[in-house]
């Protein structure tokens, strides 16, 4: 029997209209990763002292950041990568530089209490207020409640944050939720938002009137406030101080490659969040355009500038979504989805159906550990997964773009995170994750992780 069984999904859809991006909001060559070396790190107590000897290597430097990331770290977050353009990339290792706490209790708390509070004080002393503005929230998305959770540690790391003020729209339908968070914030007196925009157009004006009060915003895990080409979009860099994600056309042209490789001829479906979202768009884009001839998409979006096979990222009503797939196509042979753990809860409609899972190819953007643990479960050799990154770190690197801004730094409008799209084997299922929807690629630690789900030690 399927984990959810939905009567009336529509009546439920209506409630639950946003959801997770990206999460949601995770076949080519792995290329060699390379870093910059620019000084030493060293964290106390949750605080990153940067000071650094002087280096031409490092143009962040006088802006307190360190380029010296942990390599292992790097492949945590995001595999072996190639380095994206040097001022995104350099933006992307100072991040990730910061992520190499070492934590002690005082800090554990500190963070624990800041990620469940609306406001906290740090206890830095710092003058700065740092707004937090998230469309989903740690109660309702997994994914959201970890990507909080790293922009709070990053947050500990910079002794200028003396408060952190936090917002979650909890995938609200109506758009003036989302918007009035926003505002919320404005009239809160931050210095800098960071979030997630799941109504993106929709929510432009907040987003703009934050701009205007000389607020900057920096979303995250590609959250545009709108396409380029889209009507009513706002321009990063202009608008919004900048987003933070993947080269969407890019990592839907690598999840065709995915599928053209490894389908070949047959039938595919695309899968995207809420209807017409940024990321989803981005992606299902050059993904159809990228498509082999050989290749059959049974679900196009009814023009260019809609999506297709939206879920809402909202796991109840995923199945009966499936359902309507398969129905008319039981030979599906290939996906491509951003949501890793939302392909897990499509495969109850599989076994209501009673249609095996095999000679299947997914190309997916998260990792959440659920779904690789059942793939190892599985042992169906013609049953193969291809996964990019969780992304969850990605609110750090809103965090340091927001403070370098501040600190008289250049920000590029589009901070770019490199990808690559990774097979999964036996080795990425971790029985042992403190829950199992949290994703492998997430910079969290797992004793904090533990404490953020109450599991055990």
């Amino acid at each position: 029997m399927r984990r959810f069984r939905v009567i009336g999904w529509l009546a439920v859809l209506a409630l639950v209209i946003a959801a997770c991006g990206g999460d949601g909001g995770t076949t080519t060559t792995a290329a060699q990763q390379t870093t910059t070396t620019a000084g030493e790190t060293t964290t106390t107590e949750g605080s990153t002292d940067t000071t650094q000897p002087a280096s031409s290597d490092n143009p962040l430097e006088e802006y307190g950041e360190s380029l010296d990331a942990d390599p292992a770290l790097i492949e945590k977050a995001l595999g072996p990568v190639e380095p994206s353009d040097e001022a995104s990339w350099n933006i992307v290792l100072a991040s990730i530089a910061r992520a190499n706490q070492d934590l002690d209790d005082a800090t554990v708390a500190k963070a624990l209490e800041c990620w469940a509070a609306q406001e906290c004080d740090t206890g830095s002393g710092g003058d700065l207020v740092m707004g937090y503005a998230d469309g989903g929230g740690n109660d309702v998305n997994v994914w959201r409640s970890v990507s909080k959770m790293e922009a709070v540690l990053q947050a500990l790391t910079y002794p200028e944050i003396g408060t952190i003020v936090a917002t979650a729209a909890n995938f609200n339908p109506d758009p003036a939720v989302h918007a009035n968070d926003i505002r919320f914030l404005i009239n809160r007196g931050v210095d800098f938002i960071v979030g997630y925009p799941d109504m993106g157009i929709a929510i432009a004006d907040a987003i703009k009137e934050a701009d205007d009060a000389g607020i900057p915003y920096i979303s995250f895990s590609a959250g545009w406030v709108g396409l380029p080409d889209q009507e009513g979009a706002l321009v990063p860099g202009e608008d919004y101080l900048s987003v933070v994600g993947e080269d969407l056309c890019a990592l839907g042209e690598s999840f065709a490659q995915v599928l053209n490789e490894n389908v070949g001829r047959g039938k595919v479906a695309l899968l995207g969040g809420t209807p017409n979202n940024a990321l989803s768009l981005g992606w299902q884009r050059c993904t159809i355009d990228a498509l082999a001839d050989s290749i059959t998409l049974v679900n196009p979006p009814a023009n260019r500038d809609s999506t297709t096979g939206d879920t809402n990222w909202y796991n109840p009503i995923i199945p009966d979504i499936f359902e309507g797939l398969l129905v008319a196509n039981p030979d599906i042979r290939g996906y491509a989805y951003e949501y890793a753990d939302g392909m897990l809860s499509g495969f109850d409609a599989y076994e209501e159906l009673d249609i095996p899972i095999e000679n299947l190819t997914l190309a997916l953007r998260t990792d959440e550990q659920s779904l690789f643990c059942d793939w190892v479960e599985r042992a169906e050799p013609t049953y193969n997964i291809w996964y990019s990154a969780g992304g969850n770190f990605q609110s750090r690197t809103g965090v340091t773009a927001a403070m370098l801004h501040i600190n008289g730094a250049d920000v590029p409008g589009v901070i770019t995170v490199p990808h690559v799209m990774r097979q999964v084997t036996a080795d990425d299922c971790d029985p042992n994750r403190p829950n199992p929807v949290v994703s492998g690629t997430s910079l969290v630690p797992n004793a904090l992780l533990q404490q953020m789900f109450q599991t055990g030690s």
